[in-house]
């Protein structure tokens, strides 16, 4: 009996130890991803004629997106909806301004690749251009293999993407002078903020849709006709276009307010120019009767979800060009 528990207990320790070194050569390989995502973010190559990364339409100083209406593609097509920011896009579930039914941001990031409607980067049918352009590449070569042993460090959509998805989940923002306060327990520095925090969580409801903290309730939501402008020659008709389904049309996932004042111009067309003109575009009764002063007071509230560290943060900025 006696041999039997040092045996079970010989064997308990080694299953632990085991356990310990997976978890441990987990959390390396995952180090690794993010490494490769993060410069393949800002990869020109992943387009048709290597002039647009995903950092050309998400530029981290203005909260991951890029200030214009909306963003040609590559080959100068014409763009069809305001580049989302991706504060915190690790934690949605829906990824996108109309699609409902992506598995990640992995399969996500094939849309700007990929996608056709509109074109953005440009690789649909080239996708082995994008293998032969890294696989070449020597520090490429080290962070594939590094990121994906046990696929030999192959270079193909399928590890790209996961890559991708490994840096992305890293964006997090949850250092804003509105987060400060609450882990402090403290007040928001001025009179206006904490007016317009009483006003977005109480009379005017915006956090029905803006839930905190992610200042998205991560839903999908009818946006009325007289609020939808034809751009570029572009209708969009927002979920239908993926659903096909007639309740759907005009349906758009709320979007983060996390950053919001660095994030203008607002709204999935880009139609909104300024703060103001986004909050008076919802067209809610609660909203129709704000005046001028809560208006500002809202506005003053929305500044403090900026995320200083955040936007200058190095682990998300352009990477050196050594292969580190």
């Amino acid at each position: 009996m006696k041999q039997l528990i040092k045996t079970v207990l010989l064997l308990f320790f080694l299953m632990e130890g085991l356990y310990a070194e997976t978890i441990k050569n987990s959390d390396t390989i995952e180090k690794a991803r993010v490494k490769l995502g993060h410069r393949l973010f800002y990869e020109a190559d992943l387009s048709i004629n290597g002039t647009m990364a995903c950092a050309t339409c998400h530029e981290q100083r203005r909260g991951f997106c890029d200030g214009n209406r909306v963003h040609p593609g590559a080959l100068d097509d014409n763009g069809k909806r305001n580049v989302p920011t991706l504060a915190n896009v690790g934690k949605f579930k829906n990824l996108t301004w109309s699609h409902d039914h992506l598995s990640g941001l992995a399969e996500q990031s094939l849309a700007p690749i990929k996608g056709t409607d509109p074109v953005e980067m440009g690789m649909n049918g080239h996708e082995d251009e994008i293998a032969k352009r890294l696989g070449q590449n020597e520090c490429y070569q080290k962070l594939f293999a590094a990121a994906f042993p046990q696929e030999k460090g192959v270079v193909n959509l399928g590890t790209l993407t996961q890559a991708l998805e490994s840096f992305e989940k890293t964006l997090i923002s949850e250092n804003s002078i509105y987060d400060q306060a609450k882990k402090k327990h403290k007040k928001l520095p001025t009179k206006d903020a904490r007016d317009g925090e009483k006003l977005f969580f109480g009379a005017a409801k915006c956090n029905n849709c803006h839930t905190a903290p992610l200042f998205s309730d991560d839903a999908f939501h009818q946006i009325q006709p007289k609020n939808l402008k034809v751009y570029n020659g572009m209708r969009d008709n927002g979920l239908f276009d993926v659903t096909g389904n007639e309740k759907d049309k005009n349906v758009f996932r709320t979007p983060s307010l996390r950053n919001v004042a660095l994030s203008l111009p607002y709204w999935h067309d880009g139609s909104a120019t300024t703060l103001q003109d986004a909050i008076k575009k919802h067209k809610l009764k609660t909203n129709n009767k704000l005046s001028a002063v809560e208006l500002r007071k809202i506005i003053a509230f929305l500044n403090t979800l900026s995320d200083e560290s955040f936007i200058n943060n190095p682990q998300f900025g352009k990477p050196s060009l050594e292969c580190k």
